[in-house]
């Protein structure tokens, strides 16, 4: 089975690894947009790098998958449909070494890496992403939403293009609105509008010299 990852970043890269050292997929091609074409031969890890119009050419979608590899939500979805509309299908990245249960309901072009901890009665929409997420008991991820090493009690719904970040965490019960981007550290303890945003105060920066604090004297 082969796909093509669209993209070329770092999150296409980590996505391209985990594909070619833990499925049974191999990566054929990167993609862009034909506005972003690198000059001809350009290669990323040993892989072409091509844009639509000639990946629709030489791996056309009766024959190749592909797997959306960015993380921003809004051009994710954007590059799904196009491609959808292509009739491309997409495949699925679920790490061996993360931690779920059989019953686990999943849609399409969903990548779940290494870390992430995923319990029973949980269903994940279209085009997610979730990197180092731990998911209670019968929560519901809706599409085009990236969890990013964050924590959701059971009974959690998030809706639709909602990004939670680091070390954020989600009481049980709870529903994350739609759009809503959750900061890093923050703790939900109640449900949020749609387009929310929500972050934590930024920490005061002292205005002093780390030098100062000396551990061990020089002998």
């Amino acid at each position: 089975m082969k796909v093509i990852i669209y993209g070329t970043g770092k999150m296409a890269e980590f996505i391209c690894y985990s594909f070619t050292n833990d499925s049974p997929y191999t990566v054929a091609a990167f993609c862009v947009d034909d506005n972003f074409i690198p000059p001809p031969g350009t290669t990323l890890l040993g892989i072409p790098i091509l844009g639509l119009d000639q990946i629709r050419v030489d791996f056309p979608p009766e024959d190749h998958k592909m797997h959306i590899a960015i993380g921003r939500n809004s051009a994710r979805e954007s590059i799904y449909n196009k491609v959808s509309d292509l009739g491309y299908g997409f495949a699925n990245y679920i790490s061996s070494r993360a931690h779920i249960w059989p019953d686990l309901v999943v849609g399409n072009n969903v990548f779940i890496d290494q870390c992430c901890d995923i319990h029973p009665f949980v269903s994940i929409g279209d085009n997610c992403m979730l990197i180092g997420a731990r998911i209670g008991h019968h929560c519901t991820i809706e599409d085009n939403v990236l969890l990013s090493g964050n924590v959701l009690a059971g009974n959690v719904t998030v809706k639709h293009n909602s990004f939670l970040g680091i070390n954020s965490s989600v009481k049980e019960d709870i529903t994350i609105g739609t759009y809503n981007i959750i900061g890093a550290n923050v703790f939900i303890n109640k449900n949020t509008e749609d387009h929310a945003i929500i972050s934590t105060p930024p920490a005061a920066q002292r205005i002093s010299s780390s030098k100062r604090f000396v551990m061990f004297n020089k002998s």
